[in-house]
This record gives C-alpha cells, structure tokens and sequence, in this order.
C-alpha cells in the first residue's frame, strides 16, 4: 500500500508522465531494469493507494508498445459530432466505486507500434500535448483535449520510411467518472 499520499487528498487531480524507451507495455527503467505499465498503474488503484480514492489520475506514457510501424492510408476528412453542452453533476455523500475508477491513461502510440521523436525537437506526442494543454486546458476537459492532441499528431506528423510514410496515433484509456479539467487552484502557486 502506497502511504506517500496520505496528505494528497486536498487535490482535485493527480498526474505522472513516464518518458522512456518501451516495448510491448513495458518501460525501461534508468538501472537497467524493465517495468509493467500496468504494475505501474495498479499501486495507485483505491485499494493500493486509498488516500486517492475518487481523485482523477492521469498517467501520461510517452515510450513504444512495440516494433510495427503505423502506415499511411488515405480517407476522406470529415467532421465528427460533439456535445459541448456535457455537464458533470456531482455530490459530496460517500460512494462506492470500483478500485479502477477515476484513472485516464494517455499513450504515446497505440499498441504494438513504434512512438516517433524528432531528434532535435523532442516526441511528437509530448510536444503536441504541451501546445494543446497550454491552448485549451483552461477550458476543455482531458478528454476533449487529447482527442485534439490524437488529430495533431494523426494528422500534421509523418516520417519517410522505406516503404512509405509512417504514422502514429496515441490512444486513450479513460476510466474517469467525471469530466477532467485542469484549473488552477486557487491560492496554488504555478
């Protein structure tokens, strides 16, 4: 059980972001070392970590989940429905929930492919995460923010390679409750 946060309850939102080499759901670790995502993920689950119980937790994973490359297809662009009216509603009595809930989950690349960086730039993910999180975190949910960052980098980004231009598209898990906004608490010195 994880006892680090006992003090961390006061906070709407905790988040770790990972940068590292991967492969096939696993991080190399700086000693050497391999690590599961997902063995990651579950020491933060309500069960292993109580003090963040009903606290969105956002694990931003930049790394590859693999060796295929992500080609190019050709379609047709089209704009996809969306309600901006969506309202969260929430109470403050006590409810039950499953130990996984209130986590979101943002990958580099989906399973199975590489995560591409440009060598003097930095990864296409973190970098079109950054722009879209300094534009619209002050009003747009994660959620509709990384749907933001998944088109950038699905769209503006590509690498020649030896059969074609490849591509990469991030992916999202989300297993929030609530809409997750990033705001500014107030009296918090960012």
């Amino acid at each position: 059980m994880i006892t680090a946060f006992d003090g961390l309850s006061q906070y709407n939102c905790f988040v770790a972001v990972f940068l590292s080499h991967g492969e096939n759901e696993v991080l190399n670790c700086v000693d050497g070392h391999e690590k599961k995502i997902d063995d990651i993920i579950d020491k933060f689950k309500g069960s292993n970590c109580p003090h963040l119980n009903g606290i969105p937790k956002w694990f931003i994973v930049q790394a590859c989940r693999g060796k295929e490359f992500n080609e190019e297809v050709t379609t047709v662009e089209h704009d996809a429905p969306g309600d901006d009216d969506f309202a969260e509603l929430q109470s403050k009595k006590p409810i039950s929930i499953p130990a996984c809930a209130d986590f979101y989950i943002s990958y580099a690349t989906a399973p199975g492919y590489y995560s591409f960086r440009n060598i003097n730039e930095g990864s296409w993910f973190i970098n079109d995460l950054v722009t879209v999180l300094k534009t619209y975190s002050h009003v747009e949910d994660v959620n509709t923010m990384m749907t933001r960052v998944n088109r950038e980098v699905a769209l503006t980004r590509r690498v020649q390679g030896d059969l074609g231009f490849r591509r990469q598209m991030p992916c999202h898990v989300n297993m929030l409750t609530c809409a997750l906004y990033l705001q500014e608490m107030k009296g918090s010195a960012i």
